[in-house]
């Protein structure tokens, strides 16, 4: 067996044991781990990397504030006009 599959027999054995004894914290890490390794569902899905968004946020998109509105559009029509007189 190559030693990804030895890990993964391991921590379902762990797993086993931990439900048999009602350790049901211990069961959710190693079930955690398990679809980690498994490449489950949310195989996609990292932590983040702290600093690689930038600054203070982690958002991938700004957002706009509640209650924000776009500012009024200028008149297209004042552009050709001088101030002179």
């Amino acid at each position: 067996m190559a030693p990804r599959t030895d890990l993964i027999a391991t921590f379902r054995d762990q797993l086993d044991r931990a439900l048999e004894t009602g350790d049901t914290d211990r069961a959710a890490a190693l079930r955690e781990r398990l679809e980690a390794l498994e490449g489950g569902a949310t195989s996609y899905l990292r932590p983040q990397r702290p600093g690689a968004m930038g600054l203070g946020t982690s958002d991938e998109v700004p957002r706009r504030p509640v209650g924000w509105k776009p500012p009024k559009k200028p008149d297209p029509m004042t552009t050709g006009t001088s101030r002179r007189r």
